[in-house]
């Protein structure tokens, strides 16, 4: 993913406390956590369930990152 890319990104999650976006056929989550810094999920697609969350059994790695909105984008990237 190009810087440009990474940096749009960031602004709209900087803006909106979460951004979704399909990298390399996988779809990323990155929302700002309730304790500190930003949890980044990673999932096999964008399914949704009948409340309009993602399934977690897509869910293929996750983690918590305490960066910036640019680190917290390119984390498991």
């Amino acid at each position: 993913m190009n810087e440009s890319k990474i940096e749009e990104l960031a602004g709209i999650l900087q803006s909106a406390n979460i951004v979704e976006f399909f990298h390399k056929g996988l779809y990323y989550e990155v929302f700002l956590s309730a304790d500190s810094g930003y949890i980044v999920n990673i999932y096999s697609s964008d399914e949704r369930d009948d409340e309009g969350e993602l399934i977690e059994s897509n869910m293929l790695d996750g983690g918590l990152c305490s960066g910036s909105e640019k680190d917290a984008v390119s984390f498991m990237l």
